[in-house]
């Protein structure tokens, strides 16, 4: 997996400790979270938790979370998820390759997200020949089924994930990403 990617307009890096702060600023953001898992944001306890998880996935795989920086501005956006699914989403093997992303609602429908996903889609199935990517999104999130389906995801089935709420599977297969 290439450590760094960069893009037309973003630089995707590998999430490293001094990243807690941009978690922390998105989970602390009720419209970022409003989608994601029970729908609450989190404590700065659990964003420096799901930050370190996040940096041991690194370390045991060698690849995962990416933070996206704007270009023009060196500012951090957001972030860019790929790791294993991990347990507890009916219908789901936890070996999976899931893919996922959070942005900074001010950097929200500028293409970013799309921009990154693609990306990074692209850098796992070359790098990584992944067999397949899989997103979890919940069904009531336009924005990120659009993303999913920008770049060749398609939807398989809803299922119920931890903590108990109902998401949408959507994947794509190794095929050429294209800009649609």
């Amino acid at each position: 997996m290439a450590a760094v990617i960069e893009t037309e307009r973003l630089l995707l890096r590998p999430w490293a400790a001094e990243d807690v702060g941009l978690l922390a600023s998105l989970s602390s953001n009720p419209r970022v979270t409003r989608h994601i898992g029970d729908g609450l944001t989190w404590t700065a306890l659990k964003a420096m938790t799901v930050s370190d998880r996040a940096l041991q996935h690194w370390r045991e795989h060698g690849f995962g979370w990416r933070v996206i920086v704007e270009l023009t501005t060196g500012s951090p956006i957001g972030m860019l998820a790929l790791n294993l699914m991990g347990a507890g989403t009916a219908g789901l093997d936890p070996e999976e390759h899931e893919i996922g992303w959070w942005l900074s609602p001010d950097r929200w429908g500028h293409g970013f997200a799309t921009e990154a996903a693609r990306a990074v889609a692209a850098d796992a199935f070359t790098s990584l020949e992944v067999p397949h990517l899989t997103a979890r999104i919940a069904p009531d999130n336009g924005a990120s089924i659009e993303v999913a389906t920008r770049i060749g995801m398609v939807f398989e089935f809803n299922t119920v994930a931890a903590p108990g709420v109902a998401v949408a599977v959507y994947r794509v297969p190794p095929s050429p990403l294209t800009d649609s």
